[in-house]
């Protein structure tokens, strides 16, 4: 799971060795010549569903050829799931569309790699959810095929028609949880809390050990490593909002019915310029051990603290005679102490507007600034804003005609949330002169 901005989706998280999956179609193939080509599907070649309702289980697919001297490409995966029908729910990702009935798949797959070089795995993951009612022991297929053109003499490759037989077992199998915690705060800058991490299983198998993993936004800091833990600090150096990660083994057996807390306590402390944090954390048994229902794995745990972002913005003065372009900078300023950010949705942290002044035009405005009219720019901030941040924006006005103290205001515009802990709310406010009297 992790610290999400609202623009991420859930990926396949058991992507298949190719070197061992590899279609029993594809086995035994003579090496391509120069002239000819192949394409083929790697599939499982085989897999057990649990019958227990709310089990889950990915299954990757791909498609590949054998001829690195030709590019193939817009190729197209194609799965038959009518066997699946009343047993279990398929889920497939953003590039596959299913059928109004749920009997097929069709995935677009864009560039098709060739065996010996560029291909890296399977392109597609699909999920499998056991339905209630599916009756242990049955055997299914998940039929597939793919096309594909290529710049070779063939135009079009196909795959023929292969399956992977699917069989529905009663297999024990745990299920992690955890609680759903409380909001944490108001706390002051400097405070520790201990995050409270209980699993529980609520399956019928032991799992062996688990996975911790826990994401803390920029104002929370890990207190201390614990055995077993690995620690990213959170980072200012990219686009991405600064995250950390803690990510841990922890070898203690989860018993049917047991709960279980990790042998150190987990203690984070509230840094200087936190004010609206997270953490959160997910559970998974060791080993790729499936479970029963992963939809509990997870658990996002918000941390208020007592502080304020003060956020400014400023204006410029030039002086340009009539037919002259000059450059005037306005930009945004996050005074601190805290940050902001708006980790769940991805939104801007606020809006810089620019008046143009009268007797002048923009004929070059920054990229992330957009024309609301000739006379009206809105200038986008990033997602986040950690203290000190300095953006500018320059924009070229060309002088049309030469008005003293000509003036465009500069406006800050932001969520309440962020304007109810901005301390100075004036500076939210400044002016662009052109051509200035005095």
């Amino acid at each position: 799971m992790g610290i999400s901005t609202g623009r991420s989706r859930r990926t396949g998280a058991c992507a298949l060795v190719a070197a061992a999956v590899l279609s029993a179609t594809a086995l035994g193939t003579a090496p391509a010549s120069a002239a000819s080509d192949a394409l083929w599907v790697q599939s499982p070649g085989s897999t057990t569903l649990s019958a227990t309702p709310g089990s889950y289980k990915e299954l990757s697919f791909g498609l590949y050829h054998d001829n690195g001297d030709y590019h193939v490409a817009n190729g197209v995966l194609s799965l038959d799931l009518s066997e699946l029908a009343g047993v279990a729910e398929v889920t497939v990702p953003d590039h596959c569309s299913l059928s109004a009935s749920g009997a097929a798949a069709t995935c677009d797959i864009w560039e098709v790699g060739d065996i010996g070089g560029s291909y890296t795995g399977p392109q597609v993951t699909i999920g499998l959810r056991t339905l209630e009612g599916a009756p242990a022991g049955a055997e299914l297929t998940i039929g597939h095929h793919g096309q594909a053109e290529t710049d070779g003499p063939d135009g079009v490759l196909y795959t023929h028609w292969d399956s992977t037989p699917v069989r529905v077992e009663s297999v024990p199998t745990p299920d992690l949880a955890l609680a759903e915690p409380q909001p944490v705060g108001p706390l002051d800058p400097g405070d520790s809390l201990t995050a409270p991490v209980a699993v529980t299983n609520n399956g019928d198998a032991a799992a062996h050990g688990f996975r911790l993993k826990v994401w803390t936004t920029y104002g929370l800091e890990v207190s201390a490593t614990p055995a077993g833990c690995v620690r990213t600090p959170a980072a200012v150096d990219g686009e991405d909002m600064p995250v950390g990660l803690l990510d841990c083994t922890v070898d203690t057996v989860v018993e049917p019915g047991a709960t279980v807390t990790p042998p150190e306590p987990l203690e984070l402390t509230l840094a200087s310029h936190a004010l609206f944090e997270r953490f959160d954390v997910s559970v998974e048994p060791l080993d790729g051990t499936s479970e029963q229902n992963p939809d509990d794995n997870g658990t996002s745990t918000p941390v208020t603290a007592r502080n304020t972002a003060d956020f400014a913005v400023h204006g410029d003065q030039v002086t340009g005679a009539a037919g002259e372009t000059v450059t005037a900078t306005i930009g945004f300023r996050n005074r601190g102490p805290a940050w902001f950010g708006n980790i769940g949705s991805g939104d801007a942290v606020g809006t810089v507007t620019l008046a143009v002044p009268e007797g002048a035009a923009v004929v070059s405005a920054p990229e992330n600034c957009r024309a609301e009219s000739s006379a009206a720019y809105r200038c986008e901030l990033p997602y986040w804003a950690t203290p000190e941040d300095h953006l500018r924006f320059p924009f070229e006005l060309r002088v049309d005609r030469v008005v003293p103290d000509a003036t465009g205001a500069v406006t800050l515009h932001t969520s309440e949330r962020q304007a109810a802990h901005d301390p100075e709310p004036d500076n939210s406010h400044a002016v662009l002169v052109l051509n200035p009297s005095a």
